[in-house]
């Protein structure tokens, strides 16, 4: 049986404090990149524009599908169906470079041949949009306790529940502000982020708490030691793990952290 510390977070200091553990001055190694949602309940699913990834556009799918980014195809079996967002772009690309090279936009810049430019962006687009096409498919079943994800029907890594967890990923700017990233992570899994940089901390682990209950994975903080994660699935033969630290005993006013969100969910 897997063991589960479900801990409730505490008051936290403004980010850049002394005092504040939440804030290292650097990120964490191996941070998540930048990449766009999915919608979910369609059969083409194609991540969203990174613009749209706030923690207010995640509360509204949310209300849409309990399980997003996943969809629950039978009890404790969730499935999650998507195209690379390089498809997007490269169709972008490859569609304003053929715009430029039909009506010779910019074949000369003073004098000089400069078609080679769209060209090459021609075919960067193309290769782009070639190379992802292929459809990706995550299945989480908790029936047998094992996770799959496959690349157009061909199996790329299956394992046990543990290796997928929600994270709370930590940036910094050059002024000391702090950023967080809410990111679907795994083992040789492609990195599926939620939100996308924000500084409402307690609403993005709101929001990440509540997402791995509904899919019953793990959760982590954006410390690699904090008493903030929720542990459900450990490793086989595990009996404690130097990450998970007692909980400290604070005050966690929630009502703070869903007011901006509208959202009515029971954590």
């Amino acid at each position: 049986m897997g063991y589960r510390r479900d801990p409730e977070p505490g008051a936290r200091a403004a980010c850049g404090s002394p005092a504040d553990p939440l804030c290292p001055t650097q990120a964490p190694k191996g941070r998540a990149s930048g990449l766009p949602t999915t919608s979910g309940g369609k059969r083409f699913q194609l991540w969203a524009l990174g613009l749209f990834c706030t923690q207010r556009h995640l509360a509204k799918r949310l209300k849409n599908n309990s399980f997003y980014p996943f969809t629950q195809q039978q009890p404790n079996v969730f499935v999650l169906e998507y195209y690379l967002d390089t498809l997007w772009k490269g169709t972008l690309l490859f569609v304003v470079c053929l715009l430029l090279v039909s009506f010779g936009v910019v074949s000369q810049v003073r004098k000089q041949e400069t078609w080679g430019f769209p060209a090459c962006g021609l075919a960067v687009g193309l290769w782009l949009m070639i190379s992802s096409l292929a459809r990706r498919r995550l299945v989480l079943n908790h029936a047998r306790g094992t996770y799959h994800f496959s690349i157009q029907g061909r199996t790329v890594c299956q394992g046990p529940m543990h290796l997928v967890y929600v994270r709370l990923a930590l940036s910094s700017d050059a002024y000391g502000r702090c950023f967080f990233q809410l990111v679907l992570c795994g083992h040789k899994l492609e990195p599926l982020v939620l939100v996308q940089l924000s500084e409402r901390y307690e609403q993005m682990e709101y929001l990440g708490r509540h997402i791995a209950r509904k899919l019953n994975i793990n959760y982590f903080d954006c410390l690699a030691t904090s008493y903030r994660h929720v542990v459900r699935h450990w490793p086989l033969g595990a009996a404690f793990s130097p990450g998970i630290v007692q909980r400290k005993t604070r005050a966690y006013d929630k009502r703070d952290s869903q007011s901006d969100l509208d959202l009515d969910l029971d954590v």
